[in-house]
């Protein structure tokens, strides 16, 4: 296990975790500089560089896949910046074709950096396009996309394996059959991680009845991940909701000594329920991957989601103001400023929880968009036992996080704080609409 430094009370931590399917998550840090070739103060999320070109080339194909679909469809959503992330990708073509164990053939490295300025230019126009809304224009500036991405398909590597692991995780850079149980090879065509979720011992899961959950984490191979960072103090993070947002719980499976995790949990009522898995594997970058679980029982009666963030809520005694500065829009970052305070008092005290002065989960109404961030701001008396797992420092009676919306819609959030070493979670539900350059058509597409 490799443990990541704490840094949350350094400024602009702020973190957005947006996930769709297939799931992209990512960190907004919010101190980045605009994208290379813009300089129309849009607001995207961070493109997590590429690695190798062989994964640049799949993410773009990813990417590509999904804004056919949307576009097919007749939406827009999400379209601009799955384009910025594509042009992002492209423009890395070029340098990690030139290294040594790129898999690009040394005669088609110019072909390589070639293709990758052709597909950045076409992927940056096409997201000036759509952040207009303009779905026929968008549709015809996408056929040069893909034609243009069609090229870098052709001099990607390909990677295969065997799909029984014969030989664990080793791959292949040509097809063929495996040397051990002689199966044809797999192409590996997506960076996608996935979770497994089952009852210990098999069985069904049953409301009001305790399960022991066995979590296995696995790459776009389907092979276990053993090797996860911590963050925020945990290798793990556990998102719970019910279909309807009425509940929700944050856990943190144990991990096992075989690197799968385990947990014991009791389901308050049947019905369907969607896990959210927050884990970063070492060298890859921060993953959110959703199961749904469906558990026996009667359910509860279903809760009608409605905005609710214009007024203070109390709950266990604590008063929680939220402000967002106005109405929270698509298309450019939006401060949740929280306000705590305690039989009338500023609660000032605040202490780290999970190595934060809080914790915000974000979920759309449909549970396609998600988003966790975490505070920007210094606590008051910040100093470097951030750094070192410190739990002496205070923040309060403010904590503002910072949250990008890709989609109109209604969506519930969670705010979790620790005083006195007891956790308080604050629930909102407010709207998002649609922004004057977002892009988006009618609610509700997710984006990245």
């Amino acid at each position: 296990m490799k443990k990541r430094p704490a840094s949350t009370f350094l400024a602009a931590l702020a973190a957005a975790a947006l996930w769709a399917t297939p799931v992209m998550a990512q960190h907004d840090h919010g101190d980045k500089e605009a994208q290379p070739g813009h300089d129309d103060g849009h607001a995207h999320g961070e493109v997590a560089k590429a690695k190798t070109f062989g994964e640049a080339a799949r993410r773009i194909a990813d990417e590509i896949k999904a804004i056919e679909a949307a576009l097919t469809g007749g939406s827009v959503a999400g379209v601009s910046d799955r384009a910025n992330a594509v042009n992002a990708l492209a423009k890395d073509l070029g340098v990690l074709s030139l290294a040594k164990d790129s898999g690009v053939p040394r005669e088609k490295v110019k072909d390589a950096n070639l293709a990758g300025k052709e597909l950045a230019e076409a992927a940056d126009a096409l997201h000036e396009i759509a952040d207009k809304g303009d779905l026929t224009a968008s549709k015809s500036q996408f056929d040069k996309v893909k034609a243009a991405a069609a090229k870098i398909e052709a001099v990607a590597p390909a990677t295969y394996f065997c799909p029984m692991h014969c030989e664990g995780s080793k791959t292949y850079a040509a097809p063929g059959e495996c040397p051990v149980c002689h199966m044809k090879l797999k192409k590996q065509t997506s960076e996608q991680f996935s979770v497994t979720v089952k009852p210990v011992g098999g069985g069904a899961i049953s409301a009001g009845k305790a399960v022991n959950l066995l979590f296995t984490l696995k790459d776009p191979r389907g092979m276990q991940v053993k090797d996860v960072e911590i963050v925020h103090e945990m290798p793990l993070h556990l998102l719970m909701v019910s279909k309807d947002l009425s509940w929700y719980a944050h856990e943190h499976p144990a991990l096992q000594p075989d690197g799968t995790f385990t947990f014991t949990w009791t389901f308050p009522a049947g019905g369907e329920y969607t896990l959210f898995h927050d884990f970063t594997p070492k060298d890859v970058g921060m993953q959110v991957v959703p199961v749904t679980l469906k558990v026996d029982g009667a359910p509860a009666a279903a809760v009608a989601l409605k905005a609710d963030s214009d007024k203070p809520k109390t709950v266990d005694g604590y008063t929680v103001t939220l402000n967002t500065g106005g109405p929270v829009t698509t298309g450019k970052p939006t401060t949740m400023s929280y306000t705590i305070t305690k039989d009338g008092k500023p609660v000032s005290d605040l202490t780290p929880y999970l190595g934060a002065m809080g914790h915000l989960v974000i979920m759309s109404q449909d549970l396609k968009e998600f988003v966790h961030s975490h505070p920007h701001e210094h606590a008051e008396g910040d100093h470097d036992h951030a750094k070192q797992g410190h739990t002496d420092l205070k923040g309060g009676p403010k904590v503002d996080f910072e949250a990008h919306f890709k989609a109109a819609g209604l969506y519930k959030g969670w705010a979790q704080f620790q005083h006195n070493g007891k956790v308080i979670t604050m629930p909102f539900t407010f709207n998002v609409a649609k922004g004057e350059a977002s892009g988006e058509s009618k609610p509700h597409e997710h984006g990245k």
